[in-house]
């Protein structure tokens, strides 16, 4: 089968394009003009860029192929990029549905993220969670998502099979865009002051991408899926990670109003440096609750494999060490 990756110069992207091309997929691989194809550029796979904004963009990257793989988004906690963000995240899917209309497609796996579902207070969410209560926090980010999410899936039936994976907070190999990277540096060099106080599910990066490719033929139409994994609070992650250099994470755990005043700070001190901040107040906000998931469906129907914090954290390490960022 030939299929169509959108994000494919990202973190996921990454991987699940690595992932195909060992399971003999015919890959295109689209990204957006001037992004880091680095770590994909030298596999047997045709290459586009484009924008998925652009409807003529992703038309002619969708026009040829079996299956299409959107995994493209802003994942930006920015808000001077939120307007960006929200064109990335609801337009760019309708456009990847339109087109996969046109041509044809019979299945369109959407990568969403668990965030999109809210999180269950004191307990664990499955696909199932009725109260999305990141609603009005400032977490544009799953904002975008969930509405991306939504859109899409209405285009499920009359010829296009649509699967939505839910990733949990990924690690693992080809983070060359440093999105849980830098707490490996930071930790390292001594610059993290205190610990958020909230809790995540995280998942492997390589396993999340090969439920994405299980879902063609495995995942049911309609349905979304959560490839998240080992729930565990920040203080632990930071720990496991700062032990990895032969330290010790932060002794200060932050509180949840401080680490949100936190946020306004560095988005105060953005617009003064130009650079983006650190945390804004809505990431501040996600990251002071423990937004714990059940991964039990992807593994009963997709194959999903759980993969203990520990040993992506190994993984990633080695391949920074490797690629020499550290």
């Amino acid at each position: 089968m030939k299929c169509l990756v959108t994000g494919a110069t990202g973190f996921l992207g990454a991987n699940l394009v690595h992932e195909l091309v060992r399971q003999k997929w015919k890959v295109r691989a689209f990204g957006l003009p001037g992004s880091n194809d680095a770590y994909i550029r030298d596999l047997p796979i045709e290459t586009a860029f484009g924008d998925v904004t652009d409807a003529r963009d992703v038309d002619r990257a969708v026009k040829g192929v079996d299956a299409v793989f959107h995994v493209a988004g802003d994942t930006s906690w920015w808000n001077k990029y939120f307007d960006r963000q929200r064109r990335i995240n609801t337009q760019g899917p309708v456009n990847v549905a339109e087109a996969c209309l046109r041509h044809g497609v019979q299945t369109l796996v959407h990568t969403s993220t668990v965030d999109a579902l809210g999180y269950a207070p004191g307990g664990i969410a499955n696909e199932s969670w009725p109260d999305y209560n990141y609603g009005g926090t400032g977490y544009n980010y799953a904002d975008t998502k969930r509405e991306g999410e939504h859109l899409v899936r209405k285009y499920n039936g009359n010829g296009l099979k649509v699967v939505v994976i839910y990733p949990g907070s990924m690690m693992g190999p080809y983070d060359f865009t440093l999105q849980y990277g830098r707490l490996f540096f930071e930790l390292r060099d001594g610059k993290v002051p205190a610990c958020p106080p909230g809790g995540a599910s995280f998942a492997h990066v390589r396993e999340v991408a090969r439920a994405h490719i299980a879902a063609v033929k495995k995942g049911r139409g309609g349905e979304g899926y959560i490839c998240a994994g080992e729930n565990i609070t920040y203080r632990d992650l930071f720990e496991k990670i700062a032990q990895k250099f032969g330290k010790h994470a932060p002794g200060l755990t932050m509180s949840p109003k401080i680490f949100t005043a936190y946020g306004y700070l560095c988005q105060a001190l953005s617009r003064i440096t130009g650079k983006p901040p650190e945390v804004d107040p809505g990431m501040a906000r996600y990251m002071s609750v423990m937004a714990f998931y059940d991964s039990s469906k992807a593994v009963r129907e997709l194959g999903y494999k759980i993969t203990p914090v520990g040993a992506m954290i190994d993984d990633a390490f080695d391949w920074f060490r490797a690629n020499g960022f550290l």
